[in-house]
């Protein structure tokens, strides 16, 4: 039996940003404790207050055999920063990264002489055995899903297959993490800093946006309703957890699986939210009820652009006329929703951006977040148009959701950038739209949460120096 400490990187200097318990460490720690046996301990410096000391405590205090990484762009510094403070107190500890961006930038990661291997994608299986092989002096090289240095240079070994029984994994290991810290930071969904669990019911989805990654591959792959319910009834009972947020890419890819699940949740008393993970065009009014009946009361829809030209050159292909029937009907149902729309994807032009901007305006959505397309390493949008082809030069290290450094328009920055910022305004100082949230969303959180997120959305976009 070995000892594992499991790390979870901060996104240093950012506002706005999200924070939900990592559900990727959990599912490992998980796996790794079931099959093996092994001591896990998991540090979320994300929810640290003062995240150097509690590295160095964790380190100092467990003296780990093995420590997993894992990170998203955004929180790559603190990727390095933590591997370097692991290596400084025992070079003799190996460490693995994971996760989003070890996935999209693994040469640069390695580059890293701090950081030993990446694991790329899905993780379970692979950290199984790639630990084994750390642990036990095996060659390296013969695990499948990695990649890692020899005689300098950059070696990556065949890709592993997906977990297509995602029933036989174990639930995550929610017992190893202090639940309390995320009531008390923005998480995913607009819903005020509340007591929560976050859920994945299914993996990967199978469309084809350029802007996306495909860190699951593209083959949907999901958990039984019975799983995903066995999962909601031992946290409500284990835990008291009475809200819910669903984090997958595409909960109803299977609208029969997706309509089975609503209608079993009634009978839990329990509240749940979507702050991604829905295609709005494959929701008719049934299911739109089943949720309602269900206890879902917050959505997330992707529309990202109202150009008809432009869904097809980033290959969403969403059908704009159901999607705005869809809001239509949440608004009826008083499901909370929030829009999410991208400007500045390649060759958009003023009046296609005009026209998202005047799409989200008219709508019933709630709420609204206004984004910059950016070209993020590893999707096809990178690969077509690349930070090369971008009127603002800039490095991964720079990546931010809402004030991204990237501008792959036919519209020159200051005004793509100024298009961005009065889009929030005008659709949040409409005055209907003010009483719908004042109408449905949750009273007593509406005021001092709203406040807080007006003011550092204020400072997100005054922050940028274009």
């Amino acid at each position: 039996m070995a000892r594992i400490l499991l790390i979870k990187a901060e996104g240093l200097g950012r506002l706005n940003y999200a924070v939900t318990p990592p559900l990727g460490l959990l599912y490992l720690a998980a796996l790794l404790r079931r099959e093996r046996g092994h001591e896990i301990r998991i540090l979320d410096l994300r929810v640290s207050k003062d995240p150097a000391r509690s590295l160095a405590k964790e380190v100092g205090d467990f003296l780990p055999h093995l420590v997993g990484l894992s990170a998203i762009t955004m929180e790559a510094p603190s990727l390095h920063k933590i591997a370097s403070t692991v290596k400084n107190l025992s070079r003799n500890i190996p460490v693995i990264a994971g996760g989003p961006h070890p996935t999209s930038f693994p040469e640069d990661v390695l580059s890293d002489q701090n950081i030993d291997a990446v694991v790329f994608g899905e993780g379970e299986q692979t950290v199984l055995e790639l630990s084994d092989v750390l642990l036990d002096g095996g060659d390296v090289k013969r695990v499948n899903g990695i990649g890692l240095r020899k005689d300098g240079a950059y070696v990556r070994t065949p890709a592993r297959p997906p977990i297509q029984d995602l029933d036989a994994l174990p639930f995550p290991a929610w017992d190893l993490l202090d639940i309390a810290p995320y009531s008390h930071v923005r998480g995913m969904a607009s819903l005020g800093f509340r007591r929560y669990m976050a859920l994945f019911t299914s993996r990967s989805c199978p469309f084809h946006c350029i802007y996306c990654h495909n860190i699951f591959g593209k083959g949907f792959r999901a958990r039984s309703p019975q799983n995903v319910l066995e999962e909601v009834k031992f946290l409500m009972k284990t835990y008291g957890i009475r809200e819910f947020e669903i984090l997958d890419d595409i909960f109803n890819f299977n609208t029969k699986r997706a309509s089975e699940i609503f209608s079993m949740l009634p009978e839990l008393g329990a509240s749940f939210s979507f702050p991604n993970g829905l295609r709005t065009d494959l929701l008719d009014e049934d299911q739109l009820q089943l949720m309602k009946n269900g206890g879902v009361n917050y959505i997330s829809i992707a529309v990202e652009t109202a150009s008809p030209r432009l869904q097809k050159l980033i290959k969403k292909n969403l059908k704009l006329d159901k999607v705005w029937n869809a809001i239509e009907i949440c608004n009826r149902l008083r499901i909370f929703t929030r829009g999410f729309f991208m400007l500045g994807f390649p060759t958009e032009t003023l009046e296609e951006i005009k026209q998202t901007i005047s799409y989200a305006c008219s709508s019933s959505l709630h709420t609204a977040m206004f984004f910059i397309a950016t070209p993020f390493q590893g999707t096809e949008m990178e690969a077509m148009h690349g930070k090369k082809n971008s009127k603002i030069q800039a490095s991964f290290r720079d990546y931010d959701y809402f004030a991204a450094p990237f501008n792959l328009s036919d519209i020159d920055n200051k005004e793509l950038f100024r298009l961005q910022r009065n889009a929030s305004i005008r659709f949040t100082l409409s005055p209907k739209r003010i009483a719908w949230v004042l109408r449905d969303y949750p009273k007593k959180r509406f005021l001092w949460y709203h406040g807080w997120k007006a003011l550092t959305g204020f400072l997100q976009y005054s922050w940028r120096g274009n």
